[in-house]
């Protein structure tokens, strides 16, 4: 064989080579066909949540709540005492990822044994342009881990855990750890007495701040039918953002 073939039977074979480890992600519309098909599936569920917040300069003690939810946008709270819980409950991405239009796979790993995307895209958190990302089951388009930097701060990161009900997998837990700019910190001088504001306004620093938000969800019940009544006479103390 001349060096001539030599040569070229070693292009070709490392031109398919290369060709072999170029990765084949999904398209964006595969994508969030991926990501949004598992919410797409529930009708109706309610459950039952426990809600604990430590975030600067608010107050609020554990609360259990009861949640329900009906397709496309009937939701209520049933809860003692007052309570914040967002208005789109177990699925705190679904109208922000249905909307999307810039979503982009940058990678794909593993983690602890889960094959996982890791996708990002440009938007505003906190009123602050960031880069928000996801690791997204391969399988089950689950969020297992989303986090948003901005300027190399970190100042979000939410995990969370599935479990399988009735062919649905829907959260079990979830964890937020937030970091909130130094100003966060002026909540605290509402209900403050004037002879306790020296103290405060020296306690005052540039360091950021730490908060956390831990969520449990038990006791599913995925379309069974709730009936529209069921969703009237909103529970006055329990606010959804």
């Amino acid at each position: 064989m001349s060096h001539i073939y030599k040569s070229m039977l070693i292009i070709i074979m490392l031109g398919l080579s290369v060709g072999s480890l170029a990765q084949d992600y999904p398209s964006q519309q595969e994508l969030q066909d991926l990501m949004l098909g598992n919410w797409e599936r529930i009708e109706d569920y309610e459950v039952d949540i426990k809600l604990a917040l430590d975030i600067p300069g608010f107050r609020m003690p554990s609360r259990k709540i009861h949640y329900m939810y009906k397709s496309p946008d009937k939701s209520k709270v049933e809860v003692k005492g007052f309570a914040i819980v967002p208005k789109q409950g177990i699925q705190p991405f679904f109208i922000f990822l249905r909307d999307s239009v810039s979503l982009q796979i940058v990678n794909d790993t593993l983690v602890n044994g889960e094959s996982l995307f890791e996708v990002s895209l440009e938007d505003t958190f906190m009123n602050e342009l960031g880069t928000i990302n996801f690791f997204v089951n391969q399988n089950t388009g689950n969020i297992a881990e989303a986090w948003v930097v901005h300027e190399g701060q970190e100042f979000f990161r939410l995990t969370s855990e599935y479990e399988q009900v009735d062919g649905i997998f829907l959260p079990t837990s979830t964890s937020i750890k937030m970091t909130f700019p130094p100003d966060f910190k002026n909540l605290q001088r509402l209900g403050k007495k004037p002879t306790d504001m020296r103290d405060f306004d020296a306690s005052m620093t540039d360091e950021w701040l730490n908060g956390s938000i831990s969520i449990e969800f038990k006791n599913y019940k995925v379309n069974r039918g709730i009936p529209d009544y069921k969703f009237e006479d909103e529970t006055e103390d329990a606010i959804q953002d």
